[in-house]
């Protein structure tokens, strides 16, 4: 008897669509803490993961440069990786699902390596890999009750009270979410899992560009974080004191982890305190993005913004770091979930729109601007501008020129 196809999202929205409603599909991320056995399982489950990921690319490779045939997922579960839990039984003492996404996610980067959006799929390190692994949902395999998840092959584990989130909780418990499968990672600081949920939610009224909205531009930059322009004010946002608080002390770890000898316990423990210290900035950071684009999303309609070639500026060395660690694509993406989701609009200005050089009043073009020129008269009109003001009054009106169109 031939299986059934499940529905993609894309159909299930379309058949919501008629009674005026769509699925929202987002994540929930929770600390948790699993036990001495539950750990020695997880770590058990990475490494066949690990296993079951770089057999299948191993083999995927040598399929093409011996017939030049791609060997797909279904096939290689199908014939090798059932052999392969013959020949290591240890493969059955973890969860199916585990080594059946590890397989999923070699064809996801093959599938952005021919998209041109990343490099061609590596091989993953026990060491220096994501230590990650993910299961999915059937059955009432993943539950959640409040003060522990339950998870294939770990039972009940459970979640870290300081660090849980009561209101996500909540809409857990209500049965309001599905959820789809759960990612558990293993962090410098310890475990996380991370739900994906889908929610069946009323579909938001787009934006009436007839009527009168609330359009703003937004410079991102170095210096300055964002320069949020509204049509009369500017709004400049730092990342704050905090951030390179944390970097200098992350520095003076990473000076102390070069004098410790390679291998001993010593580098072991300092090795720990360096990673830990990257996590925490991490967080600071995505912290700081989702409030300001909560803020900005919550405030506004119509948000516009360059179309960044992060990838093309990070080539340049001497602003490799700070572009890095500003991380603008992250802030661009929680920008465009949140305005989704309340009917507003994300505007993409041209890469190549020389939003600095051009005169908001005027519309002269300084072609000599340099980036180390944070002021600039125009010598057509005489008007002096602030380089991220004037850009965010440019980007803004290339957005309204863009909806006007």
């Amino acid at each position: 008897m031939n299986r059934k196809r499940s529905l993609t999202i894309k159909e299930k929205n379309k058949l919501l669509a008629a009674e005026g409603k769509r699925l929202r599909c987002f994540g929930m991320t929770f600390r948790i803490l699993p036990t001495l056995e539950q750990i020695a399982q997880i770590n058990q489950t990475l490494g066949c993961h690990r296993l079951i990921f770089n057999s299948y690319l191993a083999s995927r490779i040598e399929a093409y440069q011996t017939n030049q045939t791609t060997l797909s997922v279904a096939a290689f579960k199908k014939d090798r990786l059932n052999a392969l839990k013959d020949e290591k039984p240890y493969l059955k003492a973890v969860d199916k699902f585990s080594l059946e996404t590890a397989c999923e996610q070699v064809q996801a980067a093959y599938d952005r390596f021919f998209a041109k959006r990343g490099g061609f799929p590596k091989f993953k390190k026990k060491h220096s890999s994501k230590q990650t692994y993910t299961t999915k949902y059937t059955n009432g395999n993943i539950a959640v009750t409040p003060e522990a998840i339950k998870l294939p092959k770990l039972g009940l584990v459970a979640l870290f009270p300081k660090k849980t989130n009561r209101k996500r909780l909540q809409s857990l418990l209500d049965g309001t979410l599905k959820i789809q499968a759960a990612t558990i990672t293993r962090t410098a600081t310890g475990y996380t899992v991370s739900l994906s949920v889908q929610e069946v939610v009323a579909i938001s009224q787009p934006v009436d560009l007839t009527a009168d909205y609330r359009c703003v531009g937004i410079d991102l930059g170095l210096k300055t974080f964002a320069v949020v322009y509204d049509g009369k004010d500017f709004a400049d946002y730092s990342h704050g004191a905090y951030i390179k608080q944390a970097e200098k002390k992350l520095a003076k770890l990473q000076q102390q982890l070069a004098r410790c000898q390679k291998g001993s316990k010593n580098y072991d423990k300092q090795r720990t305190k360096v990673a830990k210290r990257h996590e925490h900035i991490a967080n600071q950071r995505k912290d700081f993005h989702h409030k300001l684009s909560t803020t900005i999303a919550n405030e506004n309609q119509v948000v516009v913004v360059e179309d960044l070639n992060i990838r093309g500026m990070v080539k340049n060395h001497k602003l490799a770091k700070a572009i890095s660690n500003a991380g603008w694509r992250q802030f661009i993406t929680f920008l465009a979930y949140k305005l989704d989701w309340r009917g507003g609009r994300l505007v993409k200005v041209n890469r190549f729109f020389a939003s600095s050089r051009l005169c908001s009043a005027c519309g002269h073009q300084y072609v000599a601007l340099t980036l180390d020129e944070r002021h600039w008269a125009c010598s057509h009109c005489g008007t002096v501008h602030d380089r991220d003001h004037n850009a965010s009054v440019n980007i803004r009106n290339e957005g309204l020129r863009l909806l006007a169109v």
